[in-house]
């Protein structure tokens, strides 16, 4: 992770467009749904449009709102739109915007997700004269497919073939030839879904997207499955490559928006059951009357709000957070994430003083947000101040589209929760165990990527593996 802040950070955000109308209807609605899947990434943004021909794209560095103005996307003319938010987690972040293109076969994909080994992708586009060192791995995957076209297969085909060589994790989706098309890896680790517009179809990293959009969820793209769509209607669902499936728990811990469903649950339904989960491991001995349950914003709250519940406690908004600073992990420098983690939350005294404070937050992943709010929860007369993570111990890094940082700079990774209490300041700090999240899930472990607190990784992680080390401690990974 390029940042010191105390949370993780997404991959980014897909969108294809496929409508009946003309003119420049696909971009507007591709717009509008990359603005409602901000949150998946803030770096940079872009849309390409086309009528199956030519391309025509704006991709810019910056938030959608900046990056778009009314005559960029009057320029964007086609029936069929590719979108991505980008936040970094192979490359240099201000470069290799997306879609990744390849004008001469008017052919676009946006990329969720990470592919931690391209040697694969390397030795094929070496072997064709390309200077692969130039590409992140969404370029790697993106020109390997353009190569497979240039070289006469159809999309399907083209698609298959770079997959079968491709060790990692994508939601895509990819416009050629008039079509658009959607494709997850068979691990379908990143979500991708399918929703009907009274003109046409759309894909989205997140159904709250089509909800925005006025798109009604159709389902899920499957793991290995590949849907081409044309002239707005979805013409075919191709089961390209065996199912493992390993969706990513993380999805649901942190990185959905509320509204959205996943696994065919609403994730505010999921994050609700981790708060009941919550209190049947903490129910703390404190006299119920002057406990005060608060959330730290914004993903942690249904779970508080659910543990407050479940134990008849008193649930308060008493920790405010400044919407304006932005994500901390994205600042450039430490000094400036760590003035950005001063001015991001603040709390109101009355709620604190003289109460038994009970945060409960969403993950800790380096450990710099907590210790400031626990101080300031100490400097306005907090009682005793309680840690409860809505989620287990992050001890592994992540190589399949989450911004983590390196393993030694996660606090779980070289310390023990008895450590980890003691540097936060709090008087206690308790977890979910993984299967206490996996039951509040309701998805067969099997079926999850739990490698950010197990280390088992699904899908081969190449020579990363060598950087990987056992952690000083197995609480709570039961």
């Amino acid at each position: 992770m390029k940042s010191i802040s105390d949370t993780l950070h997404e991959k980014c955000a897909v969108v294809g467009v496929s409508t009946r109308e003309s003119g420049s209807a696909a971009a507007h609605t591709a717009y509008r749904a990359l603005f409602a899947l901000q949150h998946r990434g803030v770096e940079g943004s872009g849309i390409t449009a086309t009528d199956g021909g030519s391309l025509v794209s704006v991709r810019k560095p910056g938030m959608v709102r900046d990056v778009f103005h009314e005559h960029d996307i009057e320029t964007l003319q086609g029936s069929i739109a590719v979108g991505h938010n980008r936040y970094s987690t192979s490359g240099d972040r201000h470069a290799h915007q997306q879609p990744v293109l390849n004008d001469s076969i008017g052919f676009a994909l946006a990329h969720n997700g990470n592919i931690p080994d391209t040697a694969g992708l390397e030795a094929y586009l070496q072997k064709r004269g390309y200077i692969t060192s130039q590409y992140n791995d969404s370029e790697l995957f993106g020109n390997a497919i353009a190569s497979k076209l240039h070289g006469d297969r159809d999309v399907k085909a083209a698609i298959s073939e770079v997959s079968a060589i491709t060790q990692g994790a994508y939601a895509c989706v990819v416009t050629h030839g008039g079509n658009l098309v959607g494709f997850r890896d068979p691990h379908g680790i990143r979500p991708l879904e399918i929703g009907r517009m009274k003109h046409g179809i759309i894909l989205a990293s997140e159904t709250c997207a089509l909800d925005t959009v006025g798109a009604e969820h159709v389902r899920s793209v499957k793991p290995g499955e590949m849907v081409i769509i044309r002239d707005g209607e979805l013409v075919e669902a191709y089961q390209y490559a065996e199912a493992e499936e390993r969706f990513d728990a993380f999805e649901l811990v942190y990185f959905a928006r509320h509204d959205s469903v996943m696994c065919g649950q609403r994730v505010d339904s999921v994050r609700r059951r981790f708060g009941t989960e919550l209190a049947q491991a903490h129910a703390l001995g404190y006299d119920k009357n002057n406990v005060i349950v608060t959330a730290v914003p914004d993903t942690s709250v249904p779970a508080a709000e659910s543990y407050a519940a479940a134990l008849g406690l008193e649930y308060r908004t008493a920790i405010i957070k400044n919407r304006y600073i932005g994500r901390t992990f994205m600042q450039p420098t430490q000094t400036s994430r760590q003035d950005s983690l001063r001015l991001k939350h603040t709390m109101i005294p009355e709620l604190i003083a003289g109460k038994d404070v009970v945060m409960i937050d969403d993950s800790i992943v380096r450990g710099n947000t907590l210790p400031r709010l626990v101080a300031l929860a100490r400097e306005l007369g907090a009682k005793s101040v309680t840690i409860l993570i809505a989620s287990p111990p992050i001890r592994y890094p992540d190589f399949y589209g989450v911004d983590t940082p390196s393993q030694d700079e996660l606090m779980a990774a070289h310390m023990t929760v008895e450590e980890m209490r003691s540097t936060i300041g709090a008087d206690y700090l308790g977890f979910l165990s993984v299967s206490a999240m996996v039951r509040a899930i309701g998805v067969p472990r099997g079926n999850l990527n739990l490698a950010s607190f197990t280390g088992e990784y699904p899908i081969d992680i190449g020579k990363n593996q060598a950087h990987v080390q056992s952690s000083v401690s197995t609480e709570y990974a039961e």
